[in-house]
């Protein structure tokens, strides 16, 4: 009697099964301890799975991750993020929490090389739109006495501590964590917009403008949000603190990225309504090169 032949798996069907192997930790360590048939989902599967190195496999998915974390315009999420993964490291979650987080997550499909090679968004704003729903998940308990850490690697505000109990609520950091991590995916789109191009991937952000220089966006931040951005806290403090909301704005030019706090007549280059004051500020803009 001859045997029946397993049908083979086609290319999607490897990279789906490749995908799941890099991707699920569990799912390696049943395939261990279980053997091919605990997790196959067909003849064709249990094949493939009965070949596996397991020693490689893990190696590889190790490299993997290594190198998502890597992925990134100027070196990768970790570089992308420094100040949103400070402020968690502080309220005790880890990087290789947030990473394997992301990697199950279904922000992470949206990524454009994953699965397959095609278009989808960066890898930056697939892991912000992963990181906001962490932070918002986590909120009321894991985030509930976080402090934020004001002033970026160098300047005179470099290290100084926001801490909930002395400079502001529970809330107010969280607000303050929630648009740092905007903050710092524009930075990594405008960053790309000014680099990249044509750009390699979709931006699904809302709010860009295309002007006669490159790109443009404006975004309203809680005054306690830009100070700790600031290189200066102090001094940013004294600016900004009588201000309910921050407008502030991003711009791409062939020059490089320039961002920061505006006046509410530059503002008024963003409104959508046609009006004197609109065309004032992007006349004063395009005098600068910024429009």
């Amino acid at each position: 009697m001859k045997a029946t032949s397993v049908e083979q798996l086609n290319g999607s069907q490897l990279t789906d099964l490749l995908m799941r192997l890099l991707l699920d930790e569990r799912l390696r360590t049943r395939l261990a301890s279980e053997g091919p048939a605990a997790v196959a989902s067909g003849p064709g599967e249990r094949e493939c799975l009965e070949t596996v190195d397991l020693t490689e496999l893990n190696s590889a998915a190790r490299q993997f991750r290594n190198a998502v974390w890597k992925m990134g315009r100027s070196g990768g999420i970790a570089s992308a993020f420094p100040r949103s993964l400070r402020i968690l490291t502080a309220a005790g979650v880890k990087d290789a929490e947030l990473l394997t987080g992301f990697l199950g997550s279904e922000e992470f499909g949206r990524f454009r090389l994953v699965p397959h090679a095609g278009r989808g968004l960066s890898v930056e704003e697939s892991f912000a739109s992963y990181l906001l729903g962490f932070v918002a998940a986590h909120r009321d308990h894991r985030l509930a006495g976080v402090g934020t850490t004001a002033g970026g690697g160098g300047g005179a505000g470099a290290g100084m501590t926001m801490s909930v109990g002395g400079c502001g609520s529970a809330a107010e950091a969280y607000v303050v964590l929630r648009e740092t991590v905007t903050h710092e995916l524009m930075t990594a789109l405008f960053t790309a917009l000014v680099c990249e191009q044509p750009l390699s991937f979709d931006i699904a952000v809302e709010g860009i403008v295309t002007t006669g220089r490159g790109h443009a966006a404006l975004r309203r931040y809680a005054p306690r949000s830009v100070v700790s951005w600031s290189d200066r806290p102090a001094a940013a403090a004294r600016r900004e603190s009588a201000e309910p909301a921050v407008a502030y704005a991003y711009f791409a030019t062939p020059a490089g990225v320039t961002r920061g706090a505006v006046s509410a007549q530059i503002a008024a280059a963003f409104g959508t309504t046609p009006s004197a004051e609109g065309d004032a500020a992007r006349r004063a803009l395009s005098g600068r090169g910024l429009w």
